[in-house]
Formats: structure tokens, C-alpha cells, sequence
């Protein structure tokens, strides 16, 4: 978790079918979900892609 935290534009943006739809992060201010892979265990999380500021991070597997 400290290595995304570390380096959050480290990860893959998450195709989304219908986009960021969460009100609190919506894909039309810049919201998208990310992922990374850190010694085997799956890390998403969500990244604002015009002001840097990331959000949510959750172990996925």
C-alpha cells in the first residue's frame, strides 16, 4: 500500500464502461479509477488526472 501511495501515477487507469459515476469523484472533474499491482496484491484506488490528488485506496486480492 505505501509503494502506490508513494507513486500514484505508478498504477494503470481502469476502463470503466460507464465511467466514474461516483458522486464524490465524477469522471467529468477528472476522476479516474486506478490500479496497481505491488508484490502480488492488487491496489485500486482513485486519481483526480488535473489536480494530482488521489483518493480511496483499497486492497483488491
Amino acid at each position: 500500500m505505501r509503494s502506490a501511495m508513494s507513486n500514484p501515477t505508478g498504477g494503470n487507469i481502469v476502463p470503466l464502461k460507464k465511467g466514474m459515476t461516483d458522486p464524490r469523484w465524477m469522471g467529468s472533474d477528472g476522476w479516474v479509477k486506478m490500479a496497481q499491482r505491488v508484490n502480488g496484491i492488487e491496489i485500486h484506488y482513485v486519481r483526480n488526472t488535473i489536480t494530482g490528488q488521489v483518493d480511496d485506496y483499497k486492497f483488491v486480492g
